[in-house]
């Protein structure tokens, strides 16, 4: 059996939790690795051919510490299973976003490069980024991959010249269901959140953070008063999505909070994802969330706090979806028009078409 690394960013979020869920059941018969902390261990238990490594597992601890006394630098369990492994695979999103201090990210992703025997980017965006420089680095690099799949189309643009890399939808319309899963849609908003006051830096959007409170109070109440039950998700704790629910519910008219309900997402996808099987509308800040209205037919209305979603939103030829800027003096009572279902057949299209994300990947592990 083929062993392959996963590496993505493992924070408790959805989005990129679910990624490496439909990389491993996509080839069962595949020995997954992954590098997480220990709450990985329950959270992806039911991952039968996944195996979670982190840094403060006993035996990880004690060989690092033993290669610290002898002095190898160039050891440790990590390294070990990059070198060990197949293959590794950098399945995340907005994982190219140029930071402040971008030198330690740009270094770690050289060093995957350099040490792994074959290398794979499924599922990224690139971006934004500020410098020519910054560009130039990761086009050199990213030419050294075995494959490289983008999620948008503005991304592959950039690279297109490399015949490594690729286009296809997200990783995530590779999902499937269990039949097992599935519910009944109730007349239910489900509103995804983020929360923007932490959010500063090259690309600051924390400007926005009292006007998209205000909005989803209004919107969310606009939506009680049609007759729908509200349900606001959290996608990732650390992020600080449930602080943001807490700050929008508490604001809703105490008339109206009985219509009001919440879901943290701490471990338990299949639970977080029957709130979207069961919800009519999905009101999607967090870029998976619209995503995965999409894949379930749902009436999808986008709030764009990032280029990543408005390039999507671009690719698919969607016009209705609010942007930060306009929050303050947009009308609510008018937005739910604006929710709207992906034709089926374009629905269709980008489920075959997210196949695409593993082509390269399919010459090495799928069984011939």
């Amino acid at each position: 059996m083929k062993k392959v690394l996963i590496y993505a960013y493992m924070a408790g979020n959805l989005g990129d939790d679910l990624m490496v869920l439909v990389l491993c059941q996509r080839y069962p018969n595949v020995n997954f690795r992954l590098w997480a902390d220990k709450s990985y261990k329950k959270r992806f238990q039911h991952i039968r051919n996944l195996k979670v490594y982190s840094p403060d597992d006993k035996k990880v601890l004690f060989w690092n510490r033993f290669w610290n006394k002898m002095k190898r630098n160039d050891k440790d369990i990590f390294g070990m299973l990059v070198r060990n492994s197949d293959a590794t695979v950098h399945v995340g999103g907005s994982v190219y976003i140029q930071h402040e201090n971008y030198e330690a990210t740009y270094n770690l992703d050289n060093m995957l490069r350099s040490a792994s025997k074959r290398m794979y980017v499924c599922g990224a965006n690139f971006g934004p980024y500020e410098d020519e420089e910054y560009y130039r680095r990761y086009y050199d690099l990213l030419k050294r991959y075995d494959g490289v799949c983008f999620r948008d189309q503005y991304s592959y643009q950039l690279f297109k010249e490399l015949p490594n890399v690729r286009y296809a939808p997200d990783i995530v319309f590779n999902y499937k269901t269990p039949e097992s899963n599935k519910c009944s849609e109730k007349r239910q908003v489900l509103f995804s959140v983020i929360r923007l006051d932490d959010r500063k830096g090259k690309f600051a959007i924390s400007q926005y953070a009292e006007n998209y409170r205000r909005f989803m109070v209004k919107l969310a109440e606009t939506y009680i008063q049609k007759g729908y039950k509200v349900k606001f998700v959290s996608f990732c704790k650390m992020q600080g999505d449930e602080q943001a629910i807490l700050q929008i519910t508490e604001a809703i008219s105490p008339d109206k909070k009985e219509e009001v309900d919440v879901y943290f997402y701490r471990d338990n996808l299949a639970e977080c994802l029957e709130l979207f099987d069961e919800s009519e509308v999905v009101v999607g800040t967090r870029f998976h969330s619209i995503i995965l209205g999409w894949l379930k037919g749902k009436k999808v209305l986008p709030i764009v706090y990032d280029k990543k979603t408005l390039h999507v939103l671009e690719d698919n030829k969607c016009r209705n979806y609010v942007e930060l800027g306009q929050l303050d003096h947009i009308d609510t009572d008018s937005l739910p028009d604006k929710a709207e279902r992906l034709p089926e057949e374009q629905r269709e299209y980008l489920i075959r078409a997210a196949e695409g994300q593993f082509e390269k990947l399919n010459e090495l592990l799928e069984d011939r």
